[in-house]
């Protein structure tokens, strides 16, 4: 892992543990319940690749903080992103996530006031798992 992915992961670990209020909103552990969400696709994910080697990428449970601190930011810049049709054809965690802002935007946006939300939405799951990649996607960006 490079330099430049553990400051990514610096970064989500620092927004992540920042929204632990989620925790303490109700009897169930929001934030703690849409990382489980994402921990279990990215497993499933990683299965879906039998041959691919993810020795010195991001762990499981960084890409899946990653999920929830970028989907929750996506979700504060555009409320109205997912629609129900969207839960079909969607990661459940995605509409989850929506909702979360839906009825806790007031403790989400106070406990990231120090957060640029932007960045927080232009993190990338490629970023973390396949440098490279994610190297040539920029490149290929600025050439279009």
């Amino acid at each position: 892992m490079n330099k430049e992915q553990k400051q990514i992961i610096k970064t989500v670990n620092q927004a992540y543990l920042i929204q632990d209020a989620l925790n303490n909103i109700r009897w169930n552990a929001s934030r703690y319940d849409l990382f489980n969400m994402n921990k279990k696709d990215e497993i499933r994910h990683r299965k879906s690749f039998d041959n691919r080697n993810y020795s010195g990428v991001a762990s499981i449970s960084d890409c899946a903080k990653l999920f929830v601190v970028h989907n929750i930011a996506e979700s504060l810049l555009n409320k109205s992103k997912y629609t129900i049709k969207d839960l079909l054809i969607i990661r459940k965690s995605c509409i989850y996530s929506q909702s979360l802002v839906e009825n806790y935007r007031e403790i989400i946006e106070k406990a990231w006031s120090g957060e640029n939300i932007k960045s927080l939405t232009d993190l990338d799951y490629i970023s973390l798992v396949d440098w490279e990649l994610y190297q040539e996607t920029l490149n290929n960006r600025k050439v279009a």
